[in-house]
């Protein structure tokens, strides 16, 4: 299961493939050195607490690079394209293990060229097994899109599959996982960076609203960001105070425009999300309403 991806819709449901293959290739594991000018527009820029570089400093790895990393070829049927193609990946945690982190730093934060944002915490990616896509069908993104697909996914597409992690496809809202566009990964100490989610009544929460919590960082994070800590995906348009006011004053429209957006607005850009029961809509509001009191 890879990218059941449309022209129309940033994402589309998993999907069982009918035929797949998964070859290793040996490479060398030397360490990867960031550079502090960018190459080509294919460059991945690497952020964060890494060693040698100032905070807001970006280094740049190339295509060349990231392909000397533990690489497989993924057979798939009817992803990318129609037929069978083959995929190229590397994990995310044998991109992350060979960078030189500042002590603690062992979160990703992806982001991409039209804002959105991912999170990939350690236990996350040791559990579902995040990959990076670096071919298709033998050529890199320099190349794409590839002969029948009528958006680029480049210059990067990050994802998870049930092939190399069973149950991935079942987590909640797993789609905000399989970002395409990927073009910077910021690498942060958790708890300093999402402290502000973690403070005041926040730092005892119920269990329901760290359930909240839970699904304002794996979802609503993507598309939602804190302005003043640049912490968030931009691709929404609406910082996390609006969504906190919504939640906060208006309950109610807040669960019906989260359930299905275009129903209250019709040129609502915002996923549908019919599958959040009340009591984790509850929950949302609950972590929101906490977060808006500090």
């Amino acid at each position: 299961m890879l990218f059941a991806m449309s022209s129309l819709l940033r994402f589309g449901p998993l999907r069982n493939s009918v035929s797949f293959g998964l070859f290793s290739i040996a490479v060398s594991a030397s360490a990867l050195e960031l550079h502090k000018a960018r190459s080509s527009p294919f460059d991945l820029a690497i952020k964060g607490r890494i060693e040698g570089f100032a905070p807001g400093e970006v280094g740049y790895l190339s295509w060349n690079e990231l392909r000397t990393l533990p690489s497989s070829r993924l057979r798939v049927d009817g992803e990318f394209v129609p037929g069978e193609q083959e995929v190229t990946i590397v994990l995310l945690e044998d991109l992350v293990s060979r960078l030189s982190k500042i002590q603690g730093a062992d979160t990703v934060i992806s982001t991409c060229t039209d804002g959105y944002a991912a999170v990939y915490t350690p236990d996350y990616r040791a559990r579902y097994k995040p990959f990076v896509v670096l071919e298709i069908n033998g050529e890199g993104p320099e190349k794409w899109p590839p002969k029948g697909m009528t958006f680029n996914p480049g210059p990067y597409v990050i994802s998870i599959a049930d092939q190399l992690a069973p149950g991935a496809s079942t987590l909640l809202d797993a789609s905000h996982k399989r970002p395409w566009g990927v073009d910077c990964l910021e690498i942060v100490d958790y708890p300093e960076r999402f402290a502000r989610f973690y403070q005041g009544a926040l730092a005892s929460a119920s269990t329901s609203v760290a359930e909240g919590r839970d699904i304002w960082v794996n979802s609503c994070f993507s598309c939602h960001n804190v302005p003043e800590a640049e912490l968030g995906g931009t691709k929404a348009g609406r910082p996390m105070q609006i969504v906190m006011m919504q939640a906060v004053y208006n309950s109610a429209y807040f669960k019906g425009y989260v359930r299905d957006p275009s129903k209250l607005n019709p040129n609502a850009k915002m996923q549908a999300h019919p599958h959040y029961s009340e009591a984790q809509l509850e929950g949302l509001i609950g972590f929101l309403k906490l977060l808006s009191a500090q």
